[in-house]
């Protein structure tokens, strides 16, 4: 019964994506002329992030052999080849067609001047990266025995840079665009990969406390907290880029198309809701940093659960449509266009994520059971 419950969920989960975007086309989103970024694009930066963060784990538990974090190590790769996954699909729901993802594709005469081309390339090769470490580790696992240091450290070498490099690469794509002044910012990468390293860990200690109360996993409580401090550190250095970025453009830029761009996310005008999200970002990041002081906040599950609710809740706010949106209102010619997701456009997006949880569900329970299997019988 449970099987047919689970095929049922993949259907509903699944159907817009078949039914809605093929039947239409492009027109049936939000999107148009002027704003041709929406809520695909949105989530997959916020997902590539989401995936870039999980190299943290590896480096405690590999390089610096932390036995907590080299324990659950191997679900951080499952986060990373997850979130890859959903990122890809939004990129391929994104171009409209499936021979269009041949773009995405490195090619010439485009390579290697283009930065989508690198971008396609660093993402790609940071999921093989991932997927062979998964096998890698779970075969050894299977037989008993503990992965190679070798290995660990031929793979963190490898794959720490293509970390930082798949959500670099993803700003450099914005900040290469001469047309939008928004993104014009040296602090637009590093604030993506600051965000990213507090949504990122945020969400795998969601997962790590799911599965301890679900399915009896242990999880040394010194990989909680430590994780939190690397989470409320990344989130202030985000804040205070933030902040940076608003006294640039409020205070210095003589740019009046970045500053009427601005004052979209920053006051709401024309996109009210845009302006929510801005301020939401900023007082739930602020509420979170705040919380991470109060002891029983800090050492309790469950006060690390609502943390990194809040944090997760946050970025989001930051890192997806108050990132992309801005920088196509007003457009190059001065003419505003506002942009409201369809409901299609938001059932399409959410199908995406489903395939991607189903991926995370499957590979991450093989990964679990065999991980409770070993602390069962006493091997660490």
């Amino acid at each position: 019964m449970a099987i047919h419950g689970l095929y049922l969920w993949i259907f509903v989960q699944h159907a817009p994506i078949f039914l809605g975007s093929d039947a239409g086309g492009m027109i049936v989103t939000g999107m148009n002329n002027s704003v041709p970024w929406g809520l695909y694009i949105a989530f997959f930066i916020f997902w590539v992030g989401v995936a870039a963060a999980a190299i943290m784990f590896g480096l405690a538990g590999y390089v610096f052999h932390h036995k907590g974090f080299r324990e659950i190590a191997v679900i951080a790769e499952v986060q990373a080849i997850a979130a890859i996954l959903i990122a890809m699909m939004l990129l391929f729901v994104d171009v409209g067609r499936p021979i269009r993802t041949l773009i995405l594709m490195p090619q010439l005469p485009n390579f290697p001047q283009s930065i989508l081309d690198w971008d396609f390339i660093v993402l790609s090769t940071y999921l093989i990266l991932n997927i062979l470490a998964y096998i890698y580790v779970l075969k050894k696992m299977l037989a008993g025995q503990e992965p190679s240091i070798k290995f660990e450290h031929a793979f963190m070498v490898i794959a720490a840079p293509f970390a930082i490099g798949i959500h670099t690469v993803t700003a450099f794509i914005s900040q290469a665009l001469v047309a939008r002044p928004y993104w014009h910012s040296p602090l637009l990468a590093p604030r993506y990969v600051a965000t990213a390293f507090a949504s990122g860990p945020a969400l795998l200690l969601l997962i790590l406390l799911i599965a301890e109360s679900r399915m009896g996993l242990k999880v040394d409580f010194d990989v909680y907290r430590k994780t939190v401090y690397v989470i409320v550190g990344s989130l202030v250095i985000g804040l205070y880029f933030t902040l940076s970025e608003v006294q640039e453009i409020f205070w210095y830029t003589t740019e009046p198309l970045k500053r009427a761009q601005a004052s979209v996310l920053f006051f709401g005008k024309h996109i009210w809701w845009l302006g929510f999200l801005g301020w939401l970002w900023v007082i739930l990041g602020v509420a979170a940093v705040l919380l991470s002081f109060i002891p029983s906040i800090r050492n309790t599950r469950k006060g690390i659960a609502i943390l990194s609710t809040i944090v997760i809740v946050a970025v989001i706010c930051e890192k997806t449509l108050t990132i992309v949106v801005p920088a196509f209102t007003p457009d190059s010619l001065g003419q505003v266009v506002g942009y409201v997701p369809t409901p299609i456009e938001v059932a399409i997006t959410v199908g995406v994520h489903a395939i991607g949880f189903i991926v995370y569900a499957i590979l991450a329970r093989a990964a679990l059971k065999l991980l409770i299997q070993r602390q069962s019988v006493g091997h660490t």
